[in-house]
């Protein structure tokens, strides 16, 4: 699988349901997508930090799911702007931030 299929097959996954998406996403990658959103966070980049965020949340990573949330509940009171996701992801990334 070439490195652009991957990350095609890694976004489509953050439109299934997180039990089919953890299989787009590897541990090793998660975790360096984590570390990539950590740093776009401290660069203030939370646009492109929420989207790393929501994909790894979609897969079912406890850690993004509970800072996503944090970004779609207190998003623009926190960092000035607005984070969306569906009613079903929101639950999804709650139940694997619990």
């Amino acid at each position: 699988m070439s490195t652009h299929q991957f990350h095609t097959d890694a976004i489509r996954g953050m439109r299934v349901a997180s039990r089919d998406a953890s299989h787009a996403i590897g541990a090793s990658e998660k975790a360096q997508r984590f570390g990539e959103a950590m740093r776009l966070m401290e660069d203030g980049r939370w646009r492109q930090a929420f989207a790393h965020l929501a994909e790894l949340a979609d897969a079912g990573q406890p850690q993004a799911a509970r800072i996503a949330l944090l970004l779609v509940r207190r998003g623009t009171l926190l960092f000035g702007g607005t984070f969306n996701a569906s009613a079903q992801q929101r639950a999804s990334w709650q139940r694997a931030s619990d």
